[in-house]
């Protein structure tokens, strides 16, 4: 999800223009514990770890679960980053939404042994959340953009360590991404797991269009339900 600790905060001095670039297998280390970090406290990525912390055998499996998948994703997906992971976003436009070679077909089936695997190492509770939770994402992403969301792009995820948060990175990487698809006459939508977010990516142009609950008809999560943006950004034209 798109979800985050934002890094738009006041400042008493004037930031310096970040330094975008794309994202190179050295960073990869660097933007998987950014993510970390930085979604610790997000309420759904507590929902699915059931308000838990996660045990270090856990979170190293996590590591190098995301690593992969950013190794992979590198090959297909825009990804780009400041400070060479310590803030980063991914994107998915329409051009690279299919597998173009046999080399990706294969990294995509690695994925999905991966995640199946990965699948195992959860309770049945876990599983059901998560089952849950991509259902009622991708249920709403159909009713509200139907077809149309094929020709749009999609922020896959957006991320800001801690200790370089307050830079301006986050919103710099989210207007690099939305430049992009202006250029292309395209809308970009995205999932907000954390609605402390939801005027950063206002500022930024986006709208709320749909939410939705998870948690809500679970009777063993005991905190409130917790609240998904769907939310999308016209494409602009000036």
């Amino acid at each position: 999800m798109s979800s985050e600790n934002m890094d738009e905060k006041k400042q008493t001095t004037p930031r310096a223009t970040p330094q975008i670039s794309e994202i190179e297998s050295r960073d990869i280390p660097t933007a998987v514990e950014s993510w970390r970090l930085a979604f610790e406290n997000d309420p759904l990525r507590r929902y699915m770890l059931d308000g838990k912390k996660p045990s270090r055998s856990w979170q190293f499996v996590e590591d190098l679960y995301m690593q992969w998948f950013l190794t992979v994703w590198r090959r297909r997906k825009i990804i780009l980053t400041v400070e060479h992971g310590q803030s980063y976003v991914i994107a998915t436009t329409p051009e690279i939404r299919e597998p173009t070679t046999i080399i990706d077909r294969i990294l995509d089936w690695t994925i999905v042994a991966m995640t199946w695997t990965w699948g195992l190492l959860r309770s049945a509770e876990l599983r059901k959340r998560r089952k849950e939770v991509l259902q009622k994402i991708t249920s709403a992403t159909e009713r509200v953009y139907g077809d149309r969301v094929k020709s749009m792009v999609h922020i896959d995820g957006l991320a800001t360590s801690p200790q370089s948060q307050g830079r301006g990175y986050a919103g710099a990487l989210l207007d690099a991404v939305t430049a992009k698809a202006d250029a292309g006459s395209r809308a970009t939508y995205l999932e907000s797991s954390n609605v402390a977010n939801t005027g950063f990516y206002e500022s930024h142009g986006f709208r709320t269009i749909e939410e939705i609950q998870c948690g809500d008809d679970n009777p063993a999560w005991k905190e409130p339900p917790v609240v998904v943006k769907l939310m999308v950004r016209e494409h602009n034209e000036s």
